[in-house]
């Protein structure tokens, strides 16, 4: 049991749980209720079974993943490895064959119980996107780095598609809502897509023997290991500029001390990351940075804690107000 339980990444799957339910309670929940009183669109039990279909789906993605790995994974991670020495690789299909149908059932339900079958059958696609990513995207050239950033962002940004797709009649105040919240799970979509690049092209530079004997064509092995640094440097100037949009936009509104918060748990870490993104030359480097970009993607996350008095649709329309004015 402890090996099924480790290949699917328990830790991960708690993240998802509560980076999405951080957004209901922060983006969603809080404000209809608490200011504007417009309701969700998802009940709590048909948003349980969104998040559980995201966690099951996930789990899959990671079981699929190390199967396709067995032989990298005993380069790059044997102390690490489950399929091939703590289960078998049809043990491991079985397994993920289990998640599947249960993905996809829990998918169903959802789908029948919002009337929303295009938004409900985005965890489907994902699923087999991520089955298409283990034997085939992940190594190819950017493209494997860019779909598990885009499925990172979609774990906040379809909760936003939820709940800002709404047809029909709506009042001033319920656009006004609906369209904070859906520029909230745009931005930290972005923030989620932006950071998850970051980290994995981080761990392409970590995992660079590995890949190369099993004709892997990541960036530090076609483009060269310079080049990777740049690249991931590059990333790490697009999340410094969106966070710094909110350092001045804080103060432009009259928000206090917020701006300070950002620069000393986001701003000053991602300065640290982009030094050790340029010092780091060893496999037990790029490891310990890798590990530090979790880490200040959950600082980030975790950010939307802040907005749970309800104030967030409004923060965030007012926050593209000011990047309008800035252009």
């Amino acid at each position: 049991m402890s090996a099924y339980l480790k290949i699917i990444r328990p830790v991960n799957l708690l993240m998802v749980f509560f980076t999405m339910y951080l957004f209901r309670w922060s983006m969603v929940v809080a404000s209809p209720y608490k200011i504007f009183y417009v309701h969700p669109v998802l009940s709590e039990w048909q948003f349980l079974v969104l998040v559980l279909a995201t966690m099951v789906i996930a789990a899959g993605g990671y079981v699929i993943n190390d199967i396709y790995d067995v032989d990298i994974d005993a380069v790059n991670k044997p102390e690490k490895q489950v399929v091939g020495k703590l289960l078998t690789e049809q043990q491991a299909y079985s397994f993920y064959k289990v998640l599947c149908g249960i993905g996809v059932v829990l998918t169903l339900v959802l789908a029948f119980s919002t009337m929303n079958f295009r938004l409900s059958a985005i965890p489907v696609i994902i699923m087999v996107v991520l089955n298409f990513y283990a034997h085939s995207f992940k190594r190819q050239l950017l493209t494997g780095n860019l779909v598990v950033a885009v499925l990172s962002a979609f774990t906040i940004f379809l909760i936003a598609l939820f709940e800002s797709g709404v047809k029909g009649d709506t009042t001033a105040n319920e656009r006004y809502v609906r369209s904070g919240i859906a520029i909230a799970g745009i931005v930290y979509g972005a923030f989620a897509f932006l950071t998850t690049m970051l980290r994995e092209i981080v761990k392409d530079m970590e995992d660079v023997n590995g890949d190369r004997q099993y004709d892997c064509r990541t960036i530090p092995i076609v483009w060269g290991m310079k080049a990777a640094k740049i690249t991931a440097f590059v990333m790490a100037l697009f999340i410094l500029a969106l966070l710094l949009s909110f350092v001045f936009f804080f103060p432009s509104v009259n928000i206090e001390k917020v701006h300070l918060f950002i620069l000393i748990l986001l701003v000053l870490p991602l300065a640290l990351i982009m030094g050790l993104i340029l010092y780091a030359h060893t496999v037990s480097h790029y490891r310990l940075l890798s590990i530090f970009i979790k880490v200040f993607m959950c600082i980030g996350i975790a950010t939307l804690w802040y907005f749970r008095s309800g104030t967030g649709p409004y923060i965030f329309v007012q926050y593209v107000n000011y990047l309008k004015k800035l252009i």
